[in-house]
């Protein structure tokens, strides 16, 4: 049979066409493992675990080293009461952050975490580690090596790893027959925090934009989307070229030192909002953060200051929201005052809005069967709902109310009869 080049012997492998295969020969010379070519290149060096090997690029940071808003050294600052505001036990005094590159976001057995940050605080400086598979042949000493720098940490912080990093890694480490005894450390992911804290107040909670608009970190441009690294890490196989790796290492580092400064900026947040200028919509998602951990006055307090701002500081439909939520807390404690004064702001700072005036007319209405004040809040309601742009909605609400009109107008009328 003559002779097939090196190209043509690895499509077939990729189409799947293997039988025959051992009898041909190539012009390539000795094959070179896959992705290995040109490791100098690369940042770090080779790890040997045992008798395996990876690649490690491990890289110190002193504590006084800043990233963005932040020194790495307040993380020191970071206190139980604010772990216990974001809803986690004690990440301890040696937490890992945790930041992992795949082959793609599907998850599952076929999904590799070929690229690994783990970095790790010790109280006066941080050890980032980048564990890069070059090889997945190289996957069992990575795990094996990862083991060991968790084994020293006392809680893990992520960004989406509650939903992506750590299920992950825990099948990972099943297919090596490896028990995933690290991931089982006190776990913050700090996804779940943005969304509670930036809903109202960003487009997006991803973890570069809030690098931007948070913390102040400006990537260089060694820096790629996160959408290629799988393609790259599938090109890096193939031809060995670590320029895209050394990107991805450059991406993964700004990943996990972005944890770090996002877990302080976050923990003052929920601990001293007011030594800090948030925005109007940030105090909503303070008070979010409160009353999901059942501080509930904290959570009024904070959306009150939120609602304190000058008119148009918080979107409508926010405030509304909070409006309608805080109203509706006093109500059902029975905190008349406290509502109505709610209730007189919504109406006040949204013209449009029919809610507030609902809410009055019922509590006229059956609490101090005040029959005309109800009537002049229903009425009041109806002007509004009937100025609403057409739709279900509207013909709904102006359904309801008239109902509500025609009920006070028959009970007006009785007392009228019977005075």
């Amino acid at each position: 049979m003559p002779d097939v080049d090196e190209t043509l012997r690895r499509r077939l492998r990729q189409m799947g066409v293997t039988q025959g295969l051992a009898g041909l020969k190539s012009d390539a010379g000795p094959k070179q493992p896959r992705g290995r070519g040109a490791r100098a290149t690369l940042p770090g060096g080779e790890r040997s675990v045992g008798d395996d090997v990876f690649w490690l690029d491990l890289r110190h940071y002193a504590g006084d080293f800043v990233h963005g808003t932040y020194a790495l050294a307040d993380l020191e600052t970071v206190s139980e009461e604010a772990l216990a505001r974001l809803g986690v036990p004690d990440l301890g005094p040696r937490p890992a952050f945790l930041d992992t590159e795949t082959t793609g976001l599907a998850g599952g057995a076929g999904t590799l975490a070929f690229e690994i940050g783990a970095g790790l605080w010790n109280g006066d400086s941080f050890d980032l580690h980048l564990l890069l598979m070059r090889d997945p042949d190289e996957e069992g000493a990575a795990l094996t090596y990862l083991t060991e720098v968790l084994s020293k940490a006392t809680g893990i912080v992520t960004f989406n790893g509650r939903g992506f990093d750590l299920p992950i890694l825990e099948t990972r480490y099943v297919l090596n027959r490896m028990p995933p005894v690290p991931l089982a450390l006190p776990h913050l992911d700090l996804l779940t925090t943005a969304r509670q804290l930036w809903r109202d107040h960003l487009a997006s909670r991803r973890l570069g934009v809030l690098e931007e608009e948070i913390l102040g970190v400006r990537r260089t441009e060694q820096d790629l989307d996160s959408g290629l690294i799988p393609w790259m890490y599938r090109q890096y196989l193939e031809t060995g070229d670590p320029a895209d790796m050394v990107r991805v290492l450059y991406h993964n580092e700004i990943d996990v030192l972005s944890l770090a400064s996002l877990l302080v900026h976050v923990a003052r947040m929920v601990v001293t909002p007011q030594d800090m200028a948030l925005a109007a919509a940030e105090w909503v998602g303070v008070g979010r953060v409160y009353d999901k951990v059942g501080d509930e006055p904290a959570a009024i307090d904070a959306w009150q200051v939120a609602l304190s701002g000058d008119p148009g500081e918080l979107a409508s439909d926010c405030a509304a929201r909070v409006w309608g939520d805080v109203g509706r807390r006093y109500r059902r404690r029975r905190a008349w005052t406290e509502a109505l004064a709610i209730w007189d702001a919504w109406e006040a700072r949204l013209p449009g809005a029919v809610e507030p005036l609902v809410e009055k007319a019922k509590y006229h209405e059956w609490m101090t069967k005040e029959l005309d004040q109800a009537m002049a809040c229903t009425e009041c309601a109806l002007a509004r709902a009937v100025a609403h742009p057409s739709g279900l909605r509207r013909f709904g609400t102006v359904a309801e109310l008239q109902h509500r009109r025609d009920r006070l107008e028959r009970k007006l009328a009785r007392d009228r009869d019977q005075g």
